[in-house]
């Protein structure tokens, strides 16, 4: 064990030095994260949005890149009792979403469609969701309007089919 803890010491110290800013060669070496096409197409997304939803009133949602611009976070109704967290990251060249979600499960959806205006996802086996039975998100299409205006539409289902999630709302850039 003894051992193992310099070269633990040097590997803490390499990924410090890549999070304070401060040039080091392991994060100058890495080459710019390029994802896949409906990645990058989310990618255009990075900035704060608002919307209003006749459901839920005013809404803010902000997008971020983190984890060497590999991984989308998005932080939904941020600093109010509806806060949610999705991430987006690629496996294997395809979008997938992790939604982190005021219900308290959290649920992963693939993307099944994608268009030139659109990216669609839908569940994917995710461990500790019985989707005949509890209540959670199923779905979400992110429909991009222009440069400034997404419409997001998400799916809920409760005991094993949809249940209302509310209208689509469109979101302004901020």
């Amino acid at each position: 064990m003894n051992k193992q803890l310099p070269s633990l010491a040097v590997a803490l110290a390499a990924l410090t030095s890549c999070q304070t800013g401060k040039p080091h060669t392991a994060c100058a070496a890495m080459p710019p994260y390029k994802g896949s096409a409906a990645f990058e197409r989310m990618k255009t997304l990075v900035g704060e949005w608002s919307g209003e939803s006749p459901m839920m009133g005013k809404m803010n949602t902000r997008f971020r890149l983190i984890a060497g611009d590999s991984v989308i976070e998005e932080r939904f109704a941020e600093g109010t009792p509806m806060e949610m967290l999705s991430t987006y990251h690629d496996v294997n060249g395809k979008l997938t979403m992790t939604h982190y979600c005021m219900l308290r499960n959290q649920p992963r959806m693939k993307l099944v469609k994608s268009t030139a205006n659109s990216l669609t996802f839908d569940l994917a086996p995710t461990p500790g969701l019985n989707p005949a039975k509890d209540k959670h998100m199923h779905g979400a299409t992110y429909t991009f309007i222009d440069a400034n205006h997404l419409q997001l539409e998400g799916v809920a289902w409760e005991n094993g089919k949809p249940s209302p999630c509310g209208p689509p709302v469109i979101f302004t850039r901020r």
